[in-house]
């Protein structure tokens, strides 16, 4: 930039150029101010999203410490481990992080709305301690367990003369009933609900921010593309480095812009910024795109399909020609696999399956988790003839999960259930599936039933 200008004074020209150059000089201007405007513009993009990325791990941190209280509740209620009381309260007392998100989202400053929904989910919260306060002094007084040993919180809690009156079993029995029951769940979903309404107030805050700034930036590159027109009108005669620096880039630009891809850093230093500009935001807004995709579509803990997606696929196939063969799954005695090694360990064998069964398949086959320990997998242009396919599929699937490369992992077997259409994906199909599944995990587990003649795995 500070090159052209000092070519531009040293060229002696007319009375005329004279005036160009005043006029050329007034655009340059001009293209100075929009490129600041756009940097302004960009860094408020920047703002915007890095707001978001912290008013996301507040909520975040929210909702795994109330996850986190209620999983060390129902597990003293469950085993009456005197060291998940002592974590649930570490957690209140000293961690803290429930606390801290709402401190470090009001570091933020972000719409009162959005403070206040994250203030509702801490109420809800602690509205909800009370309960499993009162449920871990049900089992402490079943279990007699000295008062020394308890909290604060739980030593100053007091039975109403009901419970205080049943038996040991009975306390048991109904502090497990206070963190499991309905209106656990409801209290729970309340807590949910008001981190929904957060992340929406600050999604839509964010979307308004950037919508906003896109805006400008538009408007910014349409004004410089006028000035620079402007300024190869002018200067055409006089400065051939115009066309190499401006002209060829602009044309390059736009060509990448009409396709649709990232612009070459070349030209002028205005172009440049352009260029890198352009490109960082069309990879902020490619990441969001993609982020928000694999969150729509995809199960967050095994990275398959979701259920959402397989009810999309029902309808799609719903109206085709092709055939189709719809298998579902189930992780054998899974419960018990959670109850024995916990729900870590759970999730690791859940992985290990949804890992097994997509290596399995054919890259065009679509692999989905429906929900817990439930898969299932539609193959397209497959129909009975190939049974044995899935047969030997489903055998080299078993044989590697009871015998897991992972020596903390317990072996584990899976039963399917299959059925066929020559056209389309029906409720019959679906149906037919099931019970196939059904007469797979009667018949002994650890195989793959068909809804046909076909014999079984």
């Amino acid at each position: 930039m500070e090159k052209d200008r000092k070519s531009i004074k040293g060229i002696r020209i007319k009375a005329l150029n004279a005036a160009i150059i005043i006029v050329s000089c007034i655009v340059y201007i001009f293209l100075i101010y929009t490129t600041a405007v756009m940097t302004a513009d960009y860094h408020k993009m920047v703002d915007s999203t890095y707001e978001y990325i912290e008013c996301e791990k507040s909520a975040t941190m929210m909702y795994q410490a109330s996850d986190y209280l209620t999983e060390q509740v129902r597990l003293f209620t469950q085993n009456m481990d005197i060291n998940n009381m002592k974590l649930y309260f570490e957690e209140i007392n000293k961690s803290k992080r429930r606390e801290k998100a709402l401190e470090e989202l009001e570091i933020h400053k972000p719409d009162e709305a959005v403070i206040k929904d994250l203030s509702s989910a801490l109420q809800s919260s602690n509205d909800l301690m009370k309960r499993e306060i009162y449920a871990m002094k049900l089992i402490s007084e079943a279990k007699g367990y000295d008062d020394s040993m308890l909290p604060q919180e739980v030593r100053d809690a007091k039975l109403n003369a009901a419970d205080a009156g049943l038996g040991t079993q009975e306390k048991i029995d109904k502090a497990r009933d206070l963190v499991f029951n309905s209106d656990y769940q409801a209290a729970k979903a309340q807590i949910y609900s008001h981190l929904s309404s957060f992340f929406d107030d600050i999604t839509g805050s964010t979307k308004a921010q950037q919508a906003g700034s896109t805006e400008a930036l538009s408007k910014a590159i349409l004004k410089q593309r006028i000035f620079i027109s402007i300024l190869f009108v002018l200067n055409i005669l006089t400065f051939i480095a115009i066309t190499v620096l401006i002209v060829k880039p602009l044309s390059v630009h736009i060509k990448h812009i009409r396709e649709n891809e990232t612009l070459e850093i070349i030209g002028a230093y205005e172009f440049k910024y352009l260029a890198l500009t352009y490109n960082d935001i069309y990879a902020l807004n490619s990441a969001n795109e993609r982020m928000l995709m694999q969150k729509a579509e995809h199960d967050p803990l095994t990275g398959l399909l979701n259920r959402g997606v397989f009810d999309s696929l029902r309808e799609f196939f719903k109206d085709g020609d092709m055939s189709i063969a719809l298998i579902v799954v189930d992780v054998d005695n899974f419960k018990r696999i959670n109850d024995e090694y916990g729900h870590e360990i759970g999730d690791k064998v859940l992985k290990m399956v949804a890992d097994t069964i997509r290596q399995s398949f054919r890259p065009n086959d679509y692999v989905i988790r429906l929900g817990g320990d439930e898969f299932a997998i539609i193959l397209t242009d497959i129909a009975e003839e190939d049974v044995s396919i899935i047969k030997r599929k489903f055998q080299r699937i078993n044989n590697t999960l009871t015998n897991p490369k992972d020596d903390m992992l317990p072996p584990v077997t899976l039963s399917a259930g299959a059925a066929f259409s020559e056209k389309a994906f029906s409720d019959e199909l679906f149906g037919k599936a099931d019970k196939a599944l059904y007469d797979a995990k009667n018949g002994g587990r650890g195989r793959c039933c068909f809804d046909s003649e076909y014999a079984e795995v």
